[in-house]
């Protein structure tokens, strides 16, 4: 297993990688300062954009004309402005491209949603840029972590003489991630140059719990004297991580040895702070329809801009504040749309829009509305689990997190008792808690399976079991086809390193290996892999990949039978394989191919 090997050697170093949906960035820190104080001296690094200093910088890349490395982050989004204004000046040249024009570069933003909700995920997927190319959707996540791999080697390299073979790296990734999108990433990191025996993949809301149980957030009382303590064991504390795309919750126990059980599935939604980027874009698509989908197309960088400025602004939705409007700039570009100001202004939809001495004045009102539907998503997931298990506090970490309108819409909603805290660097909490799982990752001592795990069986066919019409469609031969064979189902405490078998016999004995369908669900209870089109279920099985089995020495196999054995208790499912010849066990080859 991946994780055992990586517990065999004592990494001098973590680095965290976070590629973000809207924002991303890393952490790192040395194995001296973990094992004096955990939390302490875990740095990150300080982004700048003209005059303003962020903790992350933004999820955007630019690619050459070639396909090659250009930039990324803020320096993707200046450089790329750039080219578009020297390009209108009719200055723009590019000494390595000299035939091409700034429409031919690739800017990617906010691409980590691509893999939202993908239970099967092609090797050759692609992803549109900017301006409606397409390109290597793998390639774009490739040239980002490689972009972070090499700028951490360079702060640590600036410090110390470590070299590349003494640090283990932490890639993060939402906890509702399908396995395939796991691979995905894995797969992006290796080729970015990450070797896989030095590799962990964290997900965001474990790594922020593991943060925040190290936190002093808790007013405790001992001898008169009141401070601030960490959550004590048989605490319970719920993780709501609110990040650009997505939002994802957890809710964790701290055991006497001060690990961590998962205690009910990771859960989630399209929830982030980008909704409200794109609800806030569609105001102009409504108003001005083809005219900003041509500005798109023709000025990206200008759209780009008024992103920007909205980014900037929208964080100040929700404070204490007499103004009755968010002032956005006009781009150029706009300003040059016949009626402008009549339009904008003449909105019978949004109400209330003004246009003064070239900028656009969208009432406050108007842009909190905005940020009503992921509110009211993430509200009502909360006060479900709340339903169903007390805790003794509920954690929000994340970048929309630090929304004030965020927090005073979860505080007014949930009940009073349920004590809701926003801690200092939630902002961090994932990278700073994947450092410390990556240091030690068996502080998540138990997890529950978002998925039902299986595999394709046939039994013999029961008539008076098997008598509903969905039952006959699987009728074949006197056999009944397709029945999902469950090695671990929704729901499911699982422990690290705990192994499920399957017991099956190679179809064709005139290959090296053979290949087990494996398949994944979220129903608890799953009847059959594959449905017809009438009988299918609300939560239908999905062939997420095969495990390849290559038992070499094919002789004295017929009548024998192969023993596959996966690997649960980590973030992501592991695989082994033996083979049963005559009596004798074999240890074979096994792995995972789960991008089609």
């Amino acid at each position: 297993m991946i994780l055992r090997k990586m517990a065999e050697k004592d990494f001098l170093a973590v680095v965290a990688i976070d590629i973000g949906s809207a924002f991303s960035g890393y952490a790192y820190q040395f194995r001296e300062d973990f094992e004096k104080a955990r939390t302490k001296n875990i740095y990150s690094c300080v982004w700048r954009n003209g005059y303003q200093a962020y903790e992350k910088t933004v999820s955007s890349i630019l690619l050459n004309p070639d396909g090659s490395f250009n930039s990324f982050g803020f320096d993707a989004e200046n450089v790329y402005a750039e080219m578009f204004r020297k390009n209108a000046e009719k200055k723009f040249q590019d000494d390595k491209f000299p035939d091409k024009s700034p429409k031919d570069w690739f800017l990617f933003r906010n691409f980590k949603m691509e893999l939202y909700g993908k239970e099967v995920l092609p090797r050759k997927m692609k992803i549109k840029d900017t301006t409606g190319k397409s390109f290597s959707l793998r390639a774009v996540f490739k040239e980002s972590i490689r972009f972070f791999k090499e700028h951490a080697l360079g702060a640590i390299t600036r410090k110390t003489t470590l070299l590349p073979t003494d640090i283990s790296w932490v890639l993060t990734i939402p906890a509702i991630w399908s396995e395939p999108a796991k691979q995905f990433m894995r797969t992006a990191a290796e080729e970015a140059g990450i070797p896989g025996e030095s590799l962990m993949l964290a997900l965001e809301p474990e790594a922020a719990a593991l943060f925040t149980k190290e936190q002093e957030l808790i007013r405790h009382t001992e001898e008169e004297r009141v401070k601030l303590v960490p959550f004590v064991p048989n605490s319970k504390f719920m993780v709501v991580d609110l990040g650009g795309g997505t939002g994802d919750i957890t809710v964790h126990e701290v055991q006497e040895d001060h690990t961590l059980h998962e205690i009910n599935m990771a859960t989630g939604g399209p929830w982030g702070g980008n909704k409200i980027n794109e609800a806030f874009l569609r105001i102009w698509k409504d108003i001005l329809q083809y005219e900003f989908t041509e500005c798109i197309q023709n000025h990206p960088d200008e759209i780009l801009e008024l992103q920007q400025n909205f980014e900037l602004q929208k964080r100040k939705i929700g404070e204490e504040t007499t103004n009755e409007y968010l002032y956005i700039p006009l781009p150029e570009c706009l300003r040059e749309v016949p009626k402008i100001e009549t339009k904008l202004e003449g909105s019978t939809k949004y109400p209330g829009i003004r246009v003064r001495r070239g900028k656009v004045e969208f009432p406050s009102e108007m842009i909190q509305d905005l940020f009503m539907e992921p509110i009211h998503d993430i509200n009502g997931q909360i006060g479900h689990l709340l339903d169903q298990r007390d805790v003794d506090a509920v954690i929000l970490v994340g970048g929309f997190s630090e929304s004030k309108l965020v927090y005073k819409s979860i505080k007014e909603e949930i009940q009073p008792s349920v004590l809701i805290l926003n801690p200092p660097e939630c902002g961090l909490s994932v990278l700073k808690g994947a450092v410390l799982f990556g240091f030690q990752p068996q502080q998540i001592s138990k997890r529950v399976s978002r998925y039902s795990y299986g595999f394709s069986i046939s039994k013999p066919f029961d008539p008076v079991l098997y008598d509903r019409e969905r039952d006959k469609f699987h009728k074949f031969n006197g056999q009944l086809e397709d029945v999902f064979f469950a090695i671990v189902r929704a729901g499911d405490s699982v422990l690290p390193n705990e192994v499920r078998e399957y017991k099956c016999r190679p179809a064709d004995f005139s290959l090296d290996f053979a290949l087990v369908e494996f398949y994944g669900t979220l129903d608890k209870d799953p009847k059959y892999v594959r449905d017809s089109e009438v009988f299918t279920p609300e939560l239908p099985c999905k062939h997420i990949g095969d495990i390849k089995v290559e038992y070499g020495d094919k002789s004295n196999l017929d009548n024998n039978e192969i023993i596959v054995k996966v690997v649960f208790g980590f973030t992501q499912l592991s695989v082994s394989a033996e083979c049963s010849i005559a009596g004798e066990k074999k240890q074979v080859n096994a792995h995972f191919e789960l991008l089609k």
